[in-house]
């Protein structure tokens, strides 16, 4: 029936509980059509915009059974042992149950996920309208702007957190490698590859995550820059050049000969059996242009790699001469394939506990909870910070060509708007190794006179 209707593999779709589609027909039409038009990332739909479109269809079906079981004078569990839960489609949403699964969602998520989930129903109804499946929109607007009534509004940090390079080098060195740790993580130097790539490139958690093997060089193969540029799609599917150091390919090459190689081949029974069951995604080959991008050759066609999607990329495997698996993700798991987002927010949640239990004066301070995206946040300071110095340095120098750092962050971050990094400016401006120094000097100056004084 999947293929009659055209539905692509790892599309999402819905389906009730005696197996019909009775009441979640146009989630799926519009989830199909979505893909089929480019709409959506695949990914975008798996991940969250399918949960964000069957919540408030439970919502209005458990709503609406319990006015029913009002009418009828019983409770709700007696009235669902006569009656099902009614299939109501998304469609039947009146504007009142929307506000009412506003504030009950509202008070379960942050305000930022809210917006995004309330986003995603936005536009699902402006999809019905068009489609004439209801005549207006239950989403309230107002305004010349059409703004959004139910959408909350988020205060935004004036400073990002991050880490200053003591900090980040405990965290990465005591932390993600459990340098001196009790009991270090099971794969140290994949760990400490990742954080690394993190905070030096500024990527996010699953471009990061998600990276091929093929994408980043050996150290031998590097330029004589010392740099090497990729391009990487990531958020709004939009891409972006992302430029490795020499310093983390090292780490990387690392983690290439002591761990990598082990873990592939502990993994080749289950890889196998998933192969069996067609949930790889077998390239012929991989190669590299002349200009240095790398090539994937899937069904006879090729591929340049940074259009694969993250999907595809955590599946995609070769099979080598001998008849052995290959994954080509960068960073695998002790299955062979590339380990989830839900596995490196779990990383750096054990990594935070083995910082905090070296009791060092390095760790990270107790307000900043350290994460993937902190990493990124403390690349933007760093950089800004170190573009900003050279161009007071060089500014005396006519011939000294420097862009505008903001947008140089701006692009390295892939952010839509240069507002969004000009949050990062104010840290940038006070951001300075030398700081906590001066700072402890004149707090150690004020508090000795300080004692002068209640001496006298």
């Amino acid at each position: 029936m999947l293929n009659h209707q055209s539905v692509p593999d790892g599309l999402p779709f819905l389906i009730e509980d005696d197996g019909s589609f009775t009441g979640v027909w146009s989630i799926n039409h519009y989830l199909r059509d979505a893909q089929r038009q480019q709409g959506l990332d695949l990914g975008a739909m798996k991940r969250s915009h399918v949960y964000n479109l069957a919540r408030p269809t439970r919502f209005i079906r458990q709503a609406r059974a319990l006015v029913a079981a009002g009418n009828a004078g019983i409770d709700l569990d007696a009235w669902l042992e006569v009656h099902s839960m009614p299939k109501v489609d998304l469609t039947a949403m009146t504007r009142e149950e929307l506000t009412d699964y506003s504030q009950a969602r509202g008070q379960e998520v942050a305000a930022t996920t809210w917006n995004t989930e309330l986003g995603t129903i936005a536009a699902f109804f402006d999809y019905a309208v068009k489609q004439g499946w209801v005549e207006a929109s239950p989403v309230p607007r107002w305004g010349q702007r059409n703004r959004n009534t139910l959408a909350r509004r988020v205060k935004h940090a004036r400073d990002p957190k991050f880490l200053n390079e003591v900090q980040l080098r405990h965290f990465l060195k005591t932390g993600l490698r459990g340098d001196g740790a009790t009991e270090r993580p099971a794969h140290p130097e994949r760990d400490y590859s990742y954080g690394v790539l993190l905070a030096s490139t500024g990527v996010r958690r699953e471009e990061g995550g998600f990276l091929l093997d093929c994408e980043i060089p050996a150290l031998a193969a590097m330029p004589s820059d010392g740099i090497w540029p990729f391009t990487r799609i990531g958020k709004g599917q939009q891409p972006r050049t992302v430029y490795v150091t020499a310093e983390l390919v090292r780490a990387i090459d690392l983690y290439r000969t002591v761990e990598r190689p082990a873990v592939i081949r502990a993994a080749q029974s289950g890889l196998r059996a998933l192969r069996r069951e067609g949930r790889l995604l077998v390239a012929e080959s991989v190669e590299h242009r002349s200009d240095g991008r790398a090539v994937v050759r899937l069904n006879g066609k090729e591929v340049v790699a940074y259009r694969l999607t993250d999907e595809d990329r955590a599946r995609l495997v070769v099979i080598s001469d001998r008849g052995d698996i290959e994954p080509l993700a960068l960073f695998v798991s002790r299955r062979g394939l590339a380990p989830d987002v839900k596995h490196w927010n779990e990383t750096f949640v054990a990594a935070r506990a083995r910082a905090h239990a070296s009791g060092s004066d390095q760790r990270p301070p107790q307000h900043i909870t350290v994460t993937p995206h902190v990493m990124r946040h403390t690349f933007a300071v760093r950089l800004l910070s170190a573009l900003m110095r050279e161009g007071q340095r060089t500014q005396q120098d006519p011939y000294a060509l420097m862009a505008n750092p903001v947008l140089t962050v701006m692009q390295l971050l892939g952010h839509a708007s240069a507002e969004t990094t000009q949050r990062y400016l104010y840290a940038a401006e006070r951001y300075s190794e030398e700081l906590p120094a001066a700072l402890k000097k004149v707090a150690t100056v004020s508090a000795s006179r300080a004692g002068e004084g209640s001496e006298q």
